[in-house]
């Protein structure tokens, strides 16, 4: 499965950026995996889940996640990266999301990759992508 990021939300700050894109039942990371939404800022990847029974179900497997950048050159942030419970910051069973530090999932240390990889979304706006998703699951 492959999908366009195409945040329906995104700001854009001198010290933080975040963006966020929620499916439709009949969007495929919903009807696939229960996924209501995706938000993305510096630190974090948030996937929000439609019930805790689709959560533990994401959390039973390792996962995985291929970004694709589709605007001109390249990033620093593409590639195929771990999505497991080493990457878990925190997973909220009340309201059914899990937490990915970006940190560990591109295995930096440091926030830099995350940043980019929100900067370019964030600048990039709402309504059109310049992410691919696939490989997710």
């Amino acid at each position: 499965m492959a999908f366009a990021y195409t945040p329906d939300y995104a700001f854009d700050g001198s010290s933080h950026d975040s963006t966020h894109e929620s499916y439709t039942s009949s969007e495929e990371p919903r009807a696939t995996w229960g996924i209501k939404k995706l938000a993305i800022t510096g630190s974090f990847l948030t996937i929000h889940f439609d019930s805790s029974t689709e959560m533990s179900t994401w959390r039973g497997d390792d996962r995985s996640i291929t970004l694709d950048y589709t605007g001109s050159g390249s990033q620093d942030w593409e590639g195929t990266w771990d999505l497991t419970s080493s990457e878990e910051y925190s997973v909220n069973t009340t309201y059914n999301y899990v937490h990915y530090n970006l940190d560990d999932v591109f295995g930096t240390g440091f926030n830099s990759i995350g940043e980019d990889l929100a900067d370019d979304l964030a600048q990039n706006g709402t309504g059109s992508s310049v992410l691919d998703i696939s490989d997710f699951g």
